[in-house]
This record gives structure tokens, C-alpha cells and sequence, in this order.
């Protein structure tokens, strides 16, 4: 079975349709930018008006440690040559830098912990004539994570679902990519409160250089909450996290990026209530005001609306929301939109999902996806430069966000260019609908894909954690920009 459809609930898609604006504005032709983005969003493929586009990866283990690894994944989604630079950050001093050529619909890989010795290291890419996609993909004992690289540093970057239980590790991932020296205040909040640590007040990251904060280093050792904030002081960075998961219920491994802005709703698409499945949502305010937050169900089976109280998420607190909890929540796949109602733009949200598979758990975490700032754009077409390279079924979650059906079309981009899959082909996806895809076709499988539908969709890859694995871990596909 290529394809599974999940009916929807009418009623609640229609009662956020304010949520995200429905319709744009024709937009005035826009400048060429040069390696800047207008607001903070989630990585996504840029426009074609770009003269330069710069990818920065969160980084991955590099100390040649068994089992451990990773690699840099440059896509080329066009049919012109593509000429990118490459450069590999790791402790201060140690660089390396070249040039790097994609072939028209082609791909390159980096295998990062070939090229430098550091515990954590970091890829940064800048392509000459923008385009391009720029993933990564890391490797542990504990699994494999997946993750695009962001298109910009910030200044300021926020974590809502940090966990240190029993043996698990969460480290920060600090990553300054420029010719000066970055200045951050870290903080960050547990079940008993925020803490702002003096040691992590005015915190040096040295020019183009990676630096490493393991949370269980600075008094967040053996929480089941760990929210993390990070704010520059002096200069931008690129902030990531990576989590190995052993013990307190979860296993496995995450490195994923935090999130360079508050927003104020974030949407998910792969929701899970069932036996032997842990679904929570973190929510984060790192503000001084309280804020209340919204729940809302979303593409799930049954017809009845489903009442979810407001929860108040005090001022630099975070709070946890399992929908299993819920009066009246079904078992099942499920889509969730967390909005604070009133446009303020101040938390941060994100999903732990825990799958038990044949007595084997396996944990991932996924930052919510955002609108656009401003417009309110949510893309029609994703790509993925890291797809299955082994048959998966249940490979892709489409979510569809408009009250209008809507068909999805998944292709595969071999040397011609994006070749459609007659299996995956004209897929019908409902209004307010979610959608699975089983990537089993030869076609699709080892291979970069191009995801298109005739409405605005959230897509979300399921990945084996490891070769052969049962269990999946999530990230987002990269929405293409317009």
C-alpha cells in the first residue's frame, strides 16, 4: 500500500482560518539580496532573485570516536552547474576551506569528520548565484538525525525541549561563523524555575570557531524539561543542539537547529496518541510578560471538535502539553497548531515523540514550522536533498492547511531533472487533511525528492534511525520560497 489517507476534522480547520492569512497580495518585484533573508523563518530553498545564498548547518560529531560522524549534503536542484565554497569551522584555529562544484540536478557529499578532528564541527556554504539546498546529516551509536542547515546567524536563538534524565546528554552546538568574536548570555528554565548562570553571562564564542556547553555542565543535570535561550550580546552565531537520549523513557539521537526567533504559532504535522507512544509539546516563553497559548487539534479521524483549555506559560517558564491528557483524543496520527491567539510573538514550541516498535524506543524532536513572517507564506512545493536510502514506508507526512482538497505529486530528481513518480502521482490529500507516503519505489529511494501540492502543506520526512530500524526519526522537508 503506496498511500494512506486520513480524514480530517472540518470544523476545527475552518475555526483557525485566521490563523494563517489565507490569500497574498500581488508581491512588487523584489531586488536581488545578497545572503539575507527579511525575517527570521525556517530554512527554505531562496527565491531565484538572490545573487549569493549561504547555508549554515547546526554541526555534527567530528572526533573520529566509533559510530560517530557525519556529513554535509549540497543539492543542486537546478540545470546549471553549481559553485559553491565550503568551509568547516572546529575549535578556534582549526578551518578548513575549498571550493566545491554540483553537477546540474546533482548532489555532493562532505564527509565532515574526514576533513577536520573536532568534537563538534560545522559546515557553512555560500553558493555563487543562490539556489541550491544544504543539509546534514549526523551519526552516533544512538541513532541517525537528519537536518537542513539554516540560510542565516542570528543573533538570538531559543530551545524549548531540552532533556538531561537519567543518561542522557543535551549539549549546545555554538557555532560563530564570521572574522570576530561573538558575546552570548545563556539562559535557561527546568520544572523548578529560569536560571540565568554567571558562568554563561558575557560567554565568548571566538571567531569562525565551534564551541560546545554540555547543559548538565551549568546545573541542568537530570531534568526531564530543559528550555534553553540564547542572546548575542556582541555579534551573530548559529546555535545548535544535539541530544543523546538514554534513559528516562527515550532513546536516541537529535541535532537539529534552535529556532532564531519567538513566534506566535507553530505547526505540526505528525502527531501520535497510541500504545506504546509518548507524544509531549514544550512550550517556551523566555519573555517578561505571560503568555497564553492555544491548542488545537488538527486532521485527525473522528468529527468531534475537540476543547483544549488555554495554558498560561508563565514569563521565562516552560510548560508541557501531551495530548494524550485530552479528554476525548483519539488514538492515531494527528496535526497541531499552537497559536497565542493574538499575533504576540513570544514562544517557542517544540514536539518529543517517543515510538516503542517491538520493544525497541526511539525518540526524536522536531522544532514546529512557522508561517511566514509578514505575509503569512506557507509553501506549496518542499524538497528534501536527504530523502530514504533504504524502502520506508511511511517516508513522508503531507498536512494540508487550507479548506480546500488538494493533490500531491512526489518526484524524484535523477540527472535529468525531477522525474514523477507514477505511484506518487496526483495523490489526493483532503482539506485540512494529512497525508502518508510510502518512499518504497525504486525510483525514490537513495535519491533527492521534490514534494508538490496544489494547496499550502507542512511536510515532514520519517527517516530509520539507523539502517534496517523500525523506528523513525523526524525533520522537516525545505519549503521553497517565493
Amino acid at each position: 500500500m503506496i498511500l494512506r489517507r486520513l480524514p480530517v476534522l472540518a470544523v476545527a480547520v475552518a475555526g483557525i482560518g485566521g490563523l494563517v492569512a489565507g490569500t497574498r497580495s500581488a508581491a512588487e518585484p523584489a531586488t536581488a539580496l545578497f545572503s539575507i533573508r527579511a525575517a527570521a523563518w525556517m530554512p527554505a530553498v531562496p527565491a531565484d532573485d538572490v545573487l549569493t545564498s549561504s547555508w549554515f548547518c547546526p554541526g555534527v560529531p567530528a572526533a573520529g570516536a566509533e559510530g560517530t560522524g557525519g556529513e554535509v549534503v549540497i543539492a543542486n536542484p537546478g540545470d546549471a552547474e553549481l559553485r559553491a565554497r565550503l568551509a568547516i569551522v572546529g575549535g578556534p584555529g582549526e578551518e578548513v576551506a575549498r571550493a566545491v562544484t554540483v553537477e546540474p540536478f546533482g548532489r555532493v557529499s562532505i564527509d565532515i569528520d574526514e576533513e577536520i578532528d573536532a568534537g563538534y564541527a560545522s559546515a557553512v556554504v555560500e553558493i555563487d548565484g543562490g539556489g541550491g539546498l544544504v543539509e546534514q546529516r549526523a551519526v552516533h551509536p544512538a541513532g541517525t538525525s537528519v537536518a537542513p542547515c539554516a540560510n542565516a546567524a542570528s543573533p538570538a536563538w531559543y530551545l524549548a525541549e531540552g532533556f538531561t534524565a537519567e543518561d542522557s546528554v543535551e549539549q549546545l552546538v555554538l557555532t560563530n561563523p564570521y572574522d570576530w568574536a561573538a558575546t552570548v548570555d545563556i539562559g535557561f528554565a527546568t520544572a523548578e524555575g529560569s536560571r540565568q548562570p554567571p558562568e554563561l553571562e558575557g560567554f565568548p564564542v571566538p571567531a569562525r570557531s565551534v564551541k560546545v556547553v554540555d547543559m548538565a555542565d551549568i546545573a541542568a543535570r537530570d531534568e526531564t524539561e530543559v528550555a534553553v535561550n540564547v542572546v548575542a550580546t556582541r555579534g551573530s552565531l548559529v546555535v545548535g543542539r544535539a541530544q543523546i537520549f538514554d534513559g528516562g523513557g527515550r532513546l536516541g539521537y537529535s541535532v537539529a537547529l534552535a529556532s532564531p526567533a519567538l513566534r506566535d504559532q507553530w505547526w505540526f504535522a505528525n502527531g501520535l496518541t497510541g500504545a506504546d507512544v509518548q507524544e509531549r509539546y514544550s512550550i517556551y516563553n523566555p519573555t517578561e510578560d505571560d503568555v497564553e497559548v492555544i491548542p488545537i487539534v488538527l486532521g485527525i479521524t473522528t468529527s468531534e471538535f475537540i476543547p483544549i483549555e488555554p495554558i498560561t506559560v508563565q514569563a521565562r517558564q516552560v510548560t508541557t502539553f501531551v495530548p494524550a491528557d485530552v479528554e476525548g483524543m483519539p488514538d492515531g496520527r494527528h496535526a497541531m497548531v499552537f497559536s497565542t491567539g493574538d499575533g504576540t510573538q513570544s514562544v517557542v514550541v517544540e514536539q518529543a515523540l517517543t515510538r516503542t516498535i517491538e520493544g525497541r524506543a526511539t525518540s526524536s524532536v522536531l522544532l514546529g514550522a512557522p508561517a511566514r513572517l509578514g505575509d503569512g507564506y506557507v509553501a506549496r512545493q518542499w524538497q528534501v536533498a536527504i530523502g530514504a536510502d533504504e524502502p520506508t514506508t511511511e517516508g513522508i507526512v503531507v498536512f494540508n492547511i487550507d479548506n480546500s482538497d488538494a493533490t500531491v505529486t512526489v518526484e524524484a530528481v535523477g540527472a535529468d531533472g525531477p522525474e514523477p513518480v507514477a505511484a506518487l502521482t496526483d495523490l489526493r490529500l483532503r482539506a485540512g487533511g494529512l497525508l502518508t507516503v510510502d518512499l518504497i519505489d525504486p525510483a525514490v529511494v537513495g535519491r533527492p525528492v521534490v514534494i508538490t501540492s496544489t494547496s499550502r502543506v507542512f511536510v515532514q520526512r520519517l527517516l530509520p534511525r539507523e539502517e534496517g530500524a523500525q523506528g523513525r526519526t523526524g525533520s522537516w522537508a525545505v519549503p521553497v520560497a517565493e
